[in-house]
């Protein structure tokens, strides 16, 4: 399935949401399924995502570059530098992650790491 900017943006909101507890996950994951078409899996990874960045803490399941692009920039613009350097270390636990998996790299993610 194709994740689309519309379903980024609008799972970045939700997680925010989530992230925030004015709405609890599975509604979030609904809705995003409702609204958008958003396979349910991939919505609650998505929203699992943001709240690891938000945490700093490692994430185990991938969202795309653009996804991720998105995230950092708005995680930036929305709660400021020193929230985005906390969400840059789950990036980068992740890709780590990953790695040590034996799939190969997040090359992608990584080059946007080093941009940040």
């Amino acid at each position: 399935m194709i994740i689309t900017k519309e379903m980024i943006q609008a799972s970045y909101g939700y997680a925010k949401q989530v992230f925030h507890k004015q709405l609890d996950k599975t509604t979030a994951v609904n809705n995003l399924f409702r609204q958008f078409g958003m396979h349910r899996g991939s919505a609650g990874d998505y929203i699992g995502a943001f709240c690891a960045m938000m945490s700093g803490d490692k994430y185990t399941r991938t969202i795309n570059t653009e996804a991720t692009w998105h995230y950092l920039e708005n995680i930036n613009k929305d709660y400021g530098p020193d929230q985005l350097k906390i969400a840059l270390k789950a990036v980068k636990k992740h890709t780590e992650y990953y790695g040590n998996l034996g799939h190969g790299k997040l090359r992608s993610i990584e080059k946007l790491l080093e941009s940040f």
